[in-house]
């Protein structure tokens, strides 16, 4: 099967510094992937070099198995038949949301592009929004079309730069879970670029963790949060208490939330001082202070109010992460 998108051995130089350091990851059909990593970590130049926004300084990238970008050769964005999703929207101000959603059909008849429209409209909820202009719509409408937009020319690979970062907490799992349907009902693929974890953990196929240019790990949501490679993948899904391991001279990695006031023999356990409980939502967030003077956090599911003073946590042995000494 010829992958959607292929980064073979890619670098990306600015003022002499390897933005993107020898990236290498396919994409297939249908697939979704995230890429996912803090600011600064070169992954909004990966996707800038997937739209052919940017030459790579080094390696070869492949849609849909045909080569559309080398350090002498890239195709433009317009000739790569792609999809775009962005933060900010991006919509024209000055054309109306049907027109936007129509803006790269010039190739089909007034009706197929009207059928498009409409349907896609339909599809993300703005039925009736046709002739509204952007400025008169809420940003969770504005992000509605501007996802029908993406979608309007059947793309095989939509592109999408921290889609939902702008929408409110409450919209943001409706269009999480709408891109992904569209997605799905088009048979397209996408690659999203996010700082969130939990972009990447509800709509990601596989995660790409990426740092200082580099592909930490990629693998599937359970896999790369079950197994992380390293402590920085690690920390990219939430808190970690750490602490180091005598036996194998590294560290050991604690959830939060995979910690508890009971357990089994066989747990891993500590005891600390509990000085600080908060509620969240039914759920209780400890601060604790162990032995030796480490800060740690435990989130305690459920229950009663844990009490503060000398309390012991237990995690169970397959909830515990071991990392080498970095």
């Amino acid at each position: 099967m010829t992958s959607a998108l292929s980064f073979r051995n890619v670098s990306c130089r600015f003022d002499g510094a390897d933005v993107v350091d020898d990236v290498s990851f396919d994409i297939e059909a249908g697939e979704v992937v995230c890429l996912l990593g803090p600011s600064g970590c070169g992954k909004t130049t990966s996707l800038r070099l997937a739209a052919g926004m940017d030459v790579p300084s080094e390696g070869e990238i492949f849609l849909n198995g045909k080569l559309v970008s080398t350090p002498k050769d890239v195709a433009p964005p317009e000739a790569r038949g792609i999809g775009f999703l962005f933060q900010d929207f991006a919509l024209f101000p000055h054309l109306s949301v049907y027109e936007n959603v129509t803006f790269g059909l010039g190739h089909l008849s007034s009706d197929e592009q009207k059928t498009r429209a409409l349907d896609l409209l339909n599809a993300v909820g703005l039925s009736g929004f046709a002739n509204k202009y952007p400025n008169t719509l809420s940003g969770g409408e504005q992000q509605r079309a501007a996802l029908a937009r993406a979608m309007a020319s059947k793309p095989k690979l939509v592109l999408m730069d921290e889609p939902f970062s702008n929408l409110d907490p409450q919209l943001r799992d409706q269009m999480r879970d709408l891109t992904l349907r569209l997605l799905r009902e088009n048979g397209a693929a996408g690659l999203i670029v996010t700082h969130d974890a939990a972009d990447a953990l509800r709509m990601a196929d596989r995660i790409a963790v990426q740092n200082k240019g580099r592909i930490l790990q990629i693998d599937t949501p359970e896999a790369i949060y079950q197994n992380p490679f390293d402590l920085h993948v690690a920390a990219m899904f939430g808190p970690l208490n750490i602490m180091a391991d005598a036996q194998s001279g590294g560290q050991i990695g604690v959830r939060p939330s995979d910690m508890a006031l009971s357990g089994k023999a066989k747990d891993f356990s500590v005891e600390g001082e509990v000085h600080n409980v908060r509620a969240i939502g039914p759920d209780w967030l400890c601060d604790i202070t162990l032995a030796d003077g480490l800060a740690w956090q435990a989130l305690i599911r459920g229950g009663a109010r844990p009490q503060n003073g000398a309390n012991k946590f237990f995690v169970p042995r397959a909830r515990l992460m071991l990392f080498k000494t970095q």
